[in-house]
C-alpha cells in the first residue's frame, strides 16, 4: 500500500494525537566538542556526480537477514571529580612554570608548550562512563590548539589572546576506566595551561526522551503531514527511522542499501539543488520522490541553494552572493511577485532580495507538485548555516530573517501545508524559534563514528525540548548497540550518499560503513525500514491515535 493511502487512513488518528502536537556544533568532530570545526572533514555537498548502476534493485532477489535483538546495556554512573594542576604534570622541551599572573591555581601555570610531547598530566578514572572535561588556559595572542586524551582528540581549545585565564569545557564525552593521559597538541602554540579538571556526568544517565504535546508549527498542516508527524513523535525515544540521501534524479544509493541489507530505508532524502537552473533534472528528481512515496516510503528534501544571482555555487568560497544586502524591513512574504518586482525597481528592496524571493517561489512550485499528490515532506532548507560554509550562513540575523521569509512565504502565501520544517543551523544562537520549525537536527561527521552521539542530542535538547531530535546527516551510521546503551534514540538518521556510500562503479564502497555494519543497522529491533511503515501507520480500519503509539512500542 502506498503512503498516500496509509496517511489518509491515519489522518483521523493524527488529528487526535496532535491537539497541541552561544553553543555551537560544527560538522566535524562534533562528538567531542560542540564548538569545534575540522576543515579536513569532507564536505557533504559532493553528491550529484554519481553514475548509478544501470541494473534495477527491484529486479534482484532480496537478501534476507535475521533481525538482531539489541538489548541496551546502560552506561554506569559513578560520582567522581579530579583536578590536575598543569605544573604537577610531566614537563619537557622548553616548558617553564610561571606564577606572575593572577587567578591561576596551584603553584603556577605552564608556558612554552611547543610540541605535543612537551607537557602531559594523568588522571585515574574509576569507571568507563561519561565525563565533563575542562581546561583553563591563557594566551597573549589569538591561537587554536587541541587537547588530547590518550592519543585521541578531546576538544579544540581556542584563545582570543586577552591574556586572561579562560576555561573551555566539553560535556558528556565517553572515557574508558583507567589512566587518562592528557596533553596539548599546540597547532598554533602560544597557549599556557593552568589546570585540567575531569568530572563524571550524570546527565546521560538521567536523560529521558519525551515530548509534551508535540504540535506542528503550521496550524493548517495537511492531514498527511499530521499523520507523518504523529508517527515521528510516537516512535521518538523508542525506534529510529533510517534515511538515505540519493543522487539527484536517481535511486542509486537507496538501491545499493537494498542490495546490501535486504531492506529499503524508511526515508529517501532528495535535493532541490537543480530547481533554479535545470528543469529536466529537477523534474526527474520529483518523479523519484513520487515513485518512492507510492512504494510506501517517506519523502525528505534539502536544498543546496545555488547563488540566487548567478545560479551557480552554494558554498561561501564559490559564491559572492551577499545575504546581508538582501535583508529588508519590508514585509514581502505575502506580496505578489509583480509587486515585489516593483519594490525592487523603485530601489525599496535590493536586487539580491528580489533574487531570493524569485528562487523561493521556484522551489515552492516544485514542492506544490508533491503537495498536490498528497505527499508530506520533511523539509530541511538552509542547513548548517552557522559554520559559514554556505552563502546563507554569513550572518546570523540575516539567516533568521531569510528563514522567516521562506517559512511565511511557503506556508501562508503558497499554501505548502504538506511541509514538516527541519532546522539544522546547529548553533543555539541561530535557532529560528519553536513557532517556525517542527524538528531540530544536527549533521554529524565524527571521528568517533560508532558513538551513539548522545552529547549532540543533549545539546539539541537544551535548545528545544518539545520537538523530535534527529541526526539529519551522518558520514557513518552510529553503532546501534551504542545508541541503545546511551539512550540516544534519534527520531531518524539520514545517511549521506555519494562517495560516503558508493564507489566509482556505483557499487558499495565500504570506507565509511562496511556491508556487515549496514546489515546490522538495517536488521534489528530498534530501527525502522520502509517495510515496517505500513504496520506503524495503520490500515483503514484503524481510527484511533493510540493504535499508532501502540504499534510504535512493539
Amino acid at each position: 500500500m502506498g503512503l498516500q493511502k496509509i496517511f489518509a487512513a491515519a489522518a483521523i488518528a493524527s488529528i487526535a494525537a496532535l491537539t497541541a502536537c552561544g553553543n555551537e556544533i560544527k560538522k566535524a568532530d562534533v562528538d567531542i566538542k560542540l564548538s569545534s570545526a575540522d576543515s579536513s572533514s569532507a564536505d557533504s555537498d559532493s553528491m550529484g556526480d554519481i553514475s548509478p548502476d544501470d541494473s534495477s534493485a527491484a529486479e534482484k532477489e532480496a537478501k534476507v537477514f535475521d533481525e538482531a535483538v539489541i538489548v541496551p546495556e546502560p552506561v554506569n554512573y559513578v560520582k567522581f571529580s579530579a583536578t590536575a594542576e598543569a605544573e604537577d604534570g610531566k614537563l619537557g622541551g622548553a616548558t617553564t612554570v610561571l606564577s606572575d599572573r593572577k587567578d591561576f591555581t596551584g603553584k603556577g601555570y605552564v608556558t612554552e608548550i611547543v610540541n605535543a610531547e612537551d607537557w602531559s598530566v594523568e588522571i585515574e578514572l574509576p569507571e568507563s562512563q561519561f565525563y565533563n572535561v575542562s581546561v583553563t588556559t591563557r594566551s597573549e595572542v589569538p591561537c587554536k590548539n587541541v587537547l588530547m586524551g590518550n592519543g585521541a582528540k578531546l576538544m579544540n581549545v581556542a584563545s582570543g589572546g586577552s591574556g586572561d585565564f579562560e576555561t573551555t569545557i566539553i560535556k558528556n564525552v565517553y572515557l574508558e576506566k583507567g589512566t587518562l593521559t592528557i596533553n596539548l597538541d599546540p597547532i598554533d602554540a602560544g597557549l599556557d595551561i593552568d589546570r585540567v579538571s575531569v568530572a563524571a556526568s550524570a546527565e546521560v544517565s538521567v536523560f529521558k526522551q519525551s515530548l509534551d504535546s508535540p504540535a506542528l508549527s503550521n496550524a493548517k498542516a495537511s492531514d498527511s503531514a499530521k499523520a507523518l508527524y504523529s508517527l515521528l513523535c510516537s516512535t521518538y525515544g523508542k525506534k529510529i527511522l533510517l534515511g538515505q540521501y540519493d543522487t539527484v534524479g536517481t535511486n542509486a544509493e537507496t538501491d545499493v542499501i537494498y542490495e546490501t541489507t535486504g531492506k529499503y530505508p524508511a526515508i529517501r532524502f532528495g535535493d532541490l539543488m537543480c530547481v533554479t537552473d535545470d528543469e529536466s533534472a529537477n523534474k526527474a528528481e520529483l518523479e523519484c520522490a513520487k515513485e518512492w512515496y507510492a512504494d510506501g516510503g517517506i519523502v525528505g528534501y534539502m536544498w543546496h541553494w545555488k547563488s540566487p544571482s548567478k545560479k551557480s555555487g552554494f558554498l561561501s568560497s564559490e559564491s559572492d552572493f551577499d545575504i546581508m544586502k538582501a535583508k529588508t524591513a519590508e514585509d514581502i512574504s505575502m506580496m505578489e511577485a509583480a509587486d515585489i518586482k516593483k519594490l525592487a525597481d523603485a530601489k525599496k528592496i535590493s536586487a539580491e532580495c528580489l533574487a531570493l524571493v524569485n528562487d523561493i517561489d521556484k522551489a515552492a512550485e516544485s514542492l506544490k507538485v508533491l503537495r498536490d499528490e498528497g505527499i508530506p515532506v520533511l523539509w530541511r532548507p538552509l542547513h548548517e548555516a552557522s559554520n559559514a560554509a554556505f552563502w546563507w550562513g554569513k550572518d546570523k540575523d540575516s539567516y533568521i530573517w531569510l528563514w522567516q521569509l521562506m517559512y511565511k512565504r511557503m506556508t501562508a502565501y503558497h499554501g505548502l501545508d504538506n511541509l514538516i520544517w527541519v532546522w539544522s543551523a546547529q548553533n543555539a544562537d541561530w535557532y529560528v524559534s519553536d513557532k517556525m520549525c517542527d524538528i531540530v537536527s544536527a549533521d554529524v561527521y565524527s571521528q568517533n563514528k560508532r558513538s551513539g552521539q548522545i552529547m549532540i542530542m543533549l545539546f539539541l535538547n537544551s535548545i528545544c525540548q518539545t520537538k523530535p531530535i534527529v541526526m539529519s546527516e551522518c558520514g557513518s551510521f552510529p553503532d546501534i548497540q551504542s545508541i541503545a546503551n546511551e539512550g540516544a534514540f534519534w527520531g531518524y538518521i539520514g545517511h549521506w550518499g555519494g562517495d560516503y556510500l558508493l564507489g566509482e562503479s556505483g557499487k558499495l564502497d565500504e570506507t565509511h560503513d562496511t556491508a556487515d555494519e549496514l546489515v546490522r543497522m538495517y536488521n534489528n529491533n530498534f530501527t525502522l525500514t520502509r517495510d515496517k511503515l505500513e504496520a506503524l501507520l495503520g490500515t483503514p480500519k484503524k481510527e484511533k491515535a493510540e493504535d499508532i503509539s501502540a504499534a510504535a512500542q512493539q
